[in-house]
């Protein structure tokens, strides 16, 4: 199953309840929650390895092949962006490396996520809402 594109969003067909965007622009990764929480609602959520594969695809689709802010970070323990705990995890060889400021997750292709420096500018990508409603609907003018 492949992914719908709809002027800068995509969804994944694993997960239909969550909207997409990535963003180019590189920001802090407490600047990306920032400016996800103000235009959409959260930095994403990955669930599972079919996601996170669809993702980086995704990202891979638009003609960016490097690293994006996701919703993850840490505090004690590894959370997403919107409060849930972070039960799945795709760590890169020797990751996490857990240097104190290295406290949210950077994710890659093919390698999978890092913990780095929140400081770091990097692309991201934020997430709309649980759920989606697309309808198209088409008006016709009768005058008569």
């Amino acid at each position: 199953m492949t992914s719908v594109s709809l002027t800068g969003w995509f969804i994944l067909p694993s997960c239909p309840l969550r909207q997409y965007y990535f963003v180019k622009e590189p920001l802090t990764w407490h600047e990306a929650q920032t400016y996800c929480r103000e235009r959409f609602t959260d930095l994403a959520t990955i669930d599972n390895m079919t996601e996170m594969n669809q993702l980086i695809d995704t990202v891979s689709s638009t003609g960016y092949n490097s690293e994006v802010w996701i919703g993850a970070f840490s505090e004690i323990n590894w959370k997403w962006s919107d409060g849930s705990e972070a039960e799945y995890r795709h760590w890169e060889r020797n990751q996490p490396n857990s240097v104190l400021d290295d406290l949210c997750i950077k994710a890659s292709a093919p390698l999978g996520w890092s913990d780095v420096s929140c400081l770091l500018h990097l692309p991201f990508v934020c997430s709309k809402g649980k759920s989606i409603n697309l309808l198209t609907t088409e008006y016709q003018s009768h005058t008569g």
